[in-house]
């Protein structure tokens, strides 16, 4: 396991606890969302960063400089991070507005990159 999806994981985790605190507060945490967020997108996230491995190490994509692995990765970390700050909020924790408006912006930059 090297660093980068360490630090997914551990982001996964960390979502998973902040998720479930954040259902606690809010009494609902045997919701259909909690068990779609659980037990199918979190594994759902490990499989697709599979898949990206794979297809890196295919032959007709040695042409591309680009691991699909890491920008998949790196996409996912991003995402994590936004959610964490999203439970933490509805925890009542208050976040530097730098740190908001850095997350928000690679988040945007992410979904423009997903319309292409």
């Amino acid at each position: 396991m090297d660093g980068d999806i360490r630090v997914l994981f551990y982001l996964t985790v960390i979502d998973c606890i902040t998720g479930f605190l954040k259902a606690i507060k809010e009494r609902n945490v045997l919701s259909k969302n909690m068990f779609i967020g659980f037990i199918i997108r979190k594994p759902a996230i490990y499989l697709g960063i599979a898949t990206m491995y794979q297809l890196d190490k295919a032959s007709f994509m040695k042409d591309i400089n680009v691991s699909l692995r890491v920008c998949m990765i790196t996409g996912c970390i991003i995402m994590e991070s936004i959610s964490i700050m999203e439970n933490l909020t509805k925890l009542g924790i208050k976040f530097p507005g730098i740190i908001e408006n850095i997350l928000a912006v690679k988040k945007e930059s992410l979904d423009k990159d997903k319309l292409k």
